[in-house]
């Protein structure tokens, strides 16, 4: 009894590998563009992956189904949405003030990556790809 799932996530995270886990237990991990099998140690199962600490929903899955990786909206538009806050921070005349807002805004980003999920599990659908 095994399960696929594939990885595409994108260009973030990229660099490391995306933990697995099944019924709360690590059993696996794939790199970006990968696949990876995973014997399931019963019919049914619960999956959850995670990197450094960001998470996804949990799913559950059975023998035979093909499950895919991807980020959420707010991944791909952290790095974005941090590049918007430091060109707008320009225009604050004191250094010091600019310095603040733009770390305070970054950390609010970066802590909501951690707080909501930052992957999506889903069962792919050979009819609807």
């Amino acid at each position: 009894m095994s399960i696929t799932i594939i990885r595409n996530t994108g260009w973030q995270g990229t660099g490391s590998k995306i933990q697995i886990k099944v019924n709360g237990e690590k059993a696996d991990s794939v790199m970006e563009n990968n696949s990876v099998d995973i014997e399931l140690p019963e019919g049914k199962a619960h999956i959850k992956v995670t990197q450094f600490g960001i998470k996804s929903n949990e799913i559950v899955v059975k023998e035979g189904d093909i499950i895919r990786i991807t980020s959420t909206r707010l991944t791909r538009m952290s790095f974005p949405l941090i590049l918007i806050i430091q060109v707008l921070t320009i225009f604050i005349p004191k250094f010091k003030y600019r310095l603040t807002i733009f770390f305070i805004l970054c950390a609010l980003i970066i802590i909501s990556i951690f707080l909501f999920n930052g992957f999506h599990l889903s069962v792919y659908d050979r009819e609807n790809p």
